[in-house]
């Protein structure tokens, strides 16, 4: 009559260690990507935040339509041609760009964490959790480009919105993941109603272009 072999407990003790293991290498891959994209996006979010909030703060709330466009009239009072600043413009582009370059190095000192339990994708659990922590460092350079829109806002009426539109990069630094984001934002800093119709040229165009 054969004889049921035993298993050595250090058996045993192997095989716990190597299931638990291989579950936690499943688990880890399989979150890995949820964390790097959770991490991505609070990064991107806190650098836009402190973009938008530097442009409207110290550019944007001292300047005004008028500072930037001259509309000419004919005898009818009718927009025949408009003027831009472009020596307000060029200054409004280097004041945005010092703003938005110490607003974002201040990120670096600000702590920024993501609960673990937003990791599961379950609304109850997205507060719950130690806090992974994520570091933004601003790359140094910021693009910042001047555009502006013509849209139909009544009868016989032009809504002209001037819009910068910011472009950095932010590198994300996390347990998982060190890496280069882009950042991107538009901001409207100014706009106007033109009573009466707007020349042919401008529509569908930009005068910044």
């Amino acid at each position: 009559m054969w004889r049921r072999r035993k298993i050595k407990p250090k058996m045993v003790l192997l095989i716990i260690i190597a299931v638990l293991f291989l579950s936690l290498f499943y688990v880890e891959r399989a979150l890995r990507h949820t964390v790097i994209a959770l991490a991505e996006a609070e990064a991107v979010w806190h650098a836009t935040h402190a973009i938008n909030s530097a442009v409207l703060e110290e550019v944007s709330a001292n300047i005004s339509y008028g500072d930037l466009i001259q509309p000419e009239k004919d005898i009818n009072n009718q927009v025949i041609f408009m003027q831009i600043n472009t020596m307000l413009v060029n200054r409004i582009k280097s004041e945005a760009e010092i703003a938005i370059q110490a607003s974002l190095r201040q990120l670096e000192q600000k702590k920024i964490g993501i609960p673990l339990g937003q990791v599961s994708g379950a609304k109850l659990l997205s507060n719950l959790g130690p806090m992974l922590r994520v570091v933004v460092v601003p790359m140094g350079i910021v693009h910042i480009d001047v555009e502006d829109s013509f849209e139909a806002a009544g009868i016989n009426q032009t809504r002209h919105r001037i819009y910068l539109n910011v472009r950095s990069d932010v590198r994300v630094v996390f347990p998982l993941l060190d890496r280069e984001v882009p950042v991107k934002t538009q901001i409207p800093i100014a706009d106007a109603i033109i009573v009466g119709p707007v020349p042919q040229v401008y529509l569908g165009e930009s005068l910044f272009r």
